[in-house]
């Protein structure tokens, strides 16, 4: 017979209490009181990267605790995401991405995710124009001989990307569309590994984020064309928008974080806040201009609008590209 002491816990009920205070309802007024944890889901070196580790390191002061990157690149950013979709909706797991999760369902029958039911979108920091940059063996000088060459050689180009699905792609793939050029995707396992390709002569040509190229343009490995965005960028005053050749051309990244659906509206609110004191730091606002991004503060409900309204606009350039989801 076993004996029961009055007031001892049984073997079975400490083995328990783990998983019971691990079920205790988050407080927001003690978040965060661990480290938390902000997936990039995309391999390191790229710009979601570049911002990610900064803002990380900003939202770490203000919080009074460790935000630590985690890189979990693949599936153009879709492993990471659905790493975040499925983590406990506490406040210790946020994603860095952007504007592109808005037309995941677009491109993929089956993300691992959906965008608006299984995230709260918390706040937008930056967006940044892409530029299209070429490497030293292609011979075009400008924007219209660049046009000019790669119509004259449909199929002889390539232009890598940090995966099928990412913002660099879909630039490209509108560029070839209103173009009316056949440069050949390439895709590779996130930005660096891209940019790598560039440099090495796998492919000629990137749309690529700035803080990506920006040290090889200044070092003259690579050329700088034009930029995505819908006017000229500030940072980049003399190179043209592709729209100013193609009217009605447009391709921006934004930078935005979001939690798990259900994550409480108190500790939204609050990283909400913290972001919101992040991008109100002058310094920070500066440092970002000097790292080729335009500070750009969105909270929730702006953002989640903006995000709506970015998908039903490439909904039907989708569309007239021909892509539809794998």
């Amino acid at each position: 017979m076993t004996r029961c002491i009055p007031g001892a816990l049984s073997r079975r009920s400490v083995l328990a209490l783990p998983a019971a205070i691990a079920a205790l309802p988050v407080r927001a007024d003690t978040w965060p009181s661990r480290p938390v944890r902000m997936v990039v889901p995309y391999t390191p070196g790229g710009g979601t990267d570049n911002l990610g580790r900064l803002v990380a390191k900003q939202l770490s002061e203000v919080l009074k605790q460790s935000v630590v990157i985690e890189n979990r690149g693949g599936a153009g950013g879709n492993i990471g995401a659905a790493l975040v979709a499925q983590s406990p909706p506490d406040g210790y797991t946020m994603l860095f991405t952007g504007n592109g999760i808005a037309i995941s369902d677009l491109l993929f029958r089956n993300p691992g995710f959906n965008w608006k039911r299984d995230f709260i979108h918390v706040t937008r920091f930056a967006s940044t124009t892409m530029l299209l940059v070429v490497n030293n063996d292609v011979p075009a000088r400008t924007l219209q001989e660049f046009i000019t060459y790669a119509r004259a050689n449909p199929g002889k180009l390539n232009h890598g990307t940090p995966g099928a699905g990412t913002s660099q792609h879909l630039a490209a793939a509108l560029f070839d569309d209103m173009a009316g050029t056949k440069i050949v995707h390439v895709p590779y396992r996130g930005t660096g590994p891209s940019v790598a390709g560039l440099l090495a002569g796998e492919v000629e040509v990137m749309f690529a984020s700035v803080s990506a190229v920006e040290a090889f343009i200044h070092d003259g490995k690579i050329r700088a064309l034009a930029v995505t965005s819908a006017e000229r960028a500030r940072a980049w005053p003399d190179l043209p928008a592709i729209g100013e050749v193609l009217p009605g051309y447009a391709a921006e990244l934004w930078y935005t974080t979001a939690v798990p659906a259900g994550t409480p509206a108190e500790i939204v609110t609050a990283l909400e806040n913290a972001s919101r004191q992040v991008m109100a730091d002058e310094a920070f606002a500066k440092l970002l201009m000097e790292r080729g991004f335009e500070p750009g503060f969105m909270d929730s409900k702006t953002l989640n609008a903006a995000l709506d309204a970015d998908a039903a606009l490439w909904g039907p350039a989708l569309k007239r590209i021909g892509i539809t989801p794998e």
